[in-house]
Parts: C-alpha cells; sequence; structure tokens
C-alpha cells in the first residue's frame, strides 16, 4: 500500500534523536573547574570565619577567668580592709583626753614616721599591714592572728595573719597562679578630693581641744590597684582600681596633724 505521508512525516524502523535530545549537552571540564574553584574559595571563607570566631571566643573565655580571679582577690582586699581599727570595746568612746587606746590603731614602734597611720602600714611597696577585732574573739586585745595584711609575692595576692611585718607570719595565695599572674598591688592614700595625698599621708576629718588636749580624727581613704595577666598569656591583661573608705577613723591626741 502506497503512503499518504509526505516523506517528511514517515517514520522509520529505527529509532532516532528528537530534537529536544539533540540539544542536550553534558558539563564540560572548564565548567567543572570553575565550580570546584568557587567552592573552594567559599569554603575558605568559612573556615577562616569559624577559626576566627573561635579564637575570639576562647580570648573572651580566657579575659572573664582573669577578671573573676581579680575581681574576688580586690573584693577580699577592699572588704577586709575596711574592717581596720575595729575594737569591740570602743563604744562609746569620743574625741574626749580620757578616751581609752584602742590597740588596733596603735603604731609599730619600729615603725617610721608617717608610715603606719593608726595601725595601717604602707610602708612597704606591694604589702599592707592592719589589724581588726576578729569576730572570732572580739575581746578588745590585739591577738597575733588579728595582725593581718596584704602582699604580692611571686605574682600572686597573698593574705597573710599574726603579719607584723611583710615577711613574716602566715600567708596564704587569694589568687589562683594557676589562672593568673598578678604584676601590681599598690596602695595609696587619697586626699579629701578624691587625689593621692602626700607620700602615705591620710587627711584631717576633724580637730579639736577638749579638756586642755589637743585631738585629731583622720580620716583614712585608700586607694588599691591591682594588674593582672592570664598565665601563659601576657596579651591578655586586667587592671582594677577601687577606693576604700576605712570605716574606723584614726583617733590622735596631742596633735592636730595627721602627719
Amino acid at each position: 500500500m502506497l503512503s499518504l505521508l509526505p516523506p517528511s512525516r514517515r517514520t522509520s524502523g529505527r529509532p532516532g534523536k528528537t530534537p529536544q535530545a539533540r540539544r542536550q549537552h553534558g558539563v564540560g571540564l572548564v565548567e567543572l573547574l570553575i565550580a570546584a574553584a568557587i567552592g573552594l574559595f567559599l569554603l575558605a571563607g568559612l573556615t577562616d570565619f569559624l577559626s576566627r570566631s573561635l579564637v575570639a571566643s576562647g580570648r573572651n573565655l580566657q579575659d572573664a577567668r582573669l577578671t573573676q580571679d581579680l575581681n574576688v582577690a580586690m573584693d577580699l582586699i577592699t572588704r577586709d580592709l575596711r574592717r581596720a581599727g575595729y575594737s569591740s570595746t570602743a563604744q562609746g568612746a569620743t574625741a574626749a583626753a580620757a578616751a581609752p587606746p584602742n590597740p588596733f590603731t596603735a603604731n609599730t614602734p619600729a615603725a617610721a614616721a608617717g608610715t603606719n597611720d593608726g595601725g595601717i602600714n604602707l610602708a612597704t611597696a606591694g604589702c599592707v599591714l592592719y589589724a581588726y577585732d576578729a569576730p572570732a574573739t572580739q575581746n578588745g586585745t590585739l591577738d597575733p592572728a588579728e595582725q593581718m595584711g596584704f602582699r604580692l609575692q611571686a605574682g600572686a595576692v597573698q593574705a597573710g595573719t599574726s603579719a607584723t611585718s611583710c615577711n613574716d607570719g602566715t600567708w596564704q595565695a587569694v589568687t589562683d597562679p594557676s589562672v593568673s599572674t598578678v604584676t601590681v598591688l599598690t596602695f595609696q592614700y587619697l586626699d579629701g578630693i578624691g587625689g593621692v595625698a602626700a607620700p602615705q599621708l591620710p587627711f584631717v576629718a576633724d580637730t579639736g581641744v577638749a579638756a586642755g588636749v589637743t585631738w585629731a580624727v583622720c580620716t583614712r581613704l585608700i586607694q588599691v590597684t591591682l594588674t593582672g595577666q592570664l598565665q601563659g598569656d601576657p596579651n591578655v591583661t586586667h587592671t582594677l582600681t577601687q577606693s576604700v573608705r576605712v570605716r574606723n577613723d584614726w583617733y590622735r591626741t596631742g596633735t592636730a596633724s595627721c602627719a
């Protein structure tokens, strides 16, 4: 039988490629290399970003550990130093000529003038010595264990008891040497307007004459500065500065000066 279809519409017995199939192509080598290069570039950027984030996170964690260690030490120093000169038997004492002496504000005889002000001794750099009536006894008598201090020793802040000087007594570290290395610990008197006073001298709060005896009540404001660096990484440092108002003023008789 003759076919009535035109030659262009006739099909042979063998399957052939359609025009759509002939238009499809695979990925060439050049395109593959470009895609790989772009992927590696993006991956490198992401890796760098993650690396920087991890370093920053680690640095923040280390700085937090250092700050916490120094904050604990500063809090202990300021809280304890604020109590210097306290005596449980001082109730009712006034600025009168017959006021009983306070053993916790007595100067050490060997101390040079101007270095032991009402029982607070700043004669040695990086060290403070003081005393107060501890809650365990509170008998109004200066016991050996009530002679206390803080000092910088071997890169750590140490608290001492039975300390008549910065080189004797029992001392215990209050900062963690495995976390921080303390490089600076200073104690300075401040004047009445917050400036550093003349060498280690407090300022006069009140003066007068009672029963023919001159007297002075000396207010003591001490600035404490503490600087430390992270153990093993000197680039991580932190400095704390805080002023301490000693609550028990220094009462002196026979003088109108605190020098």
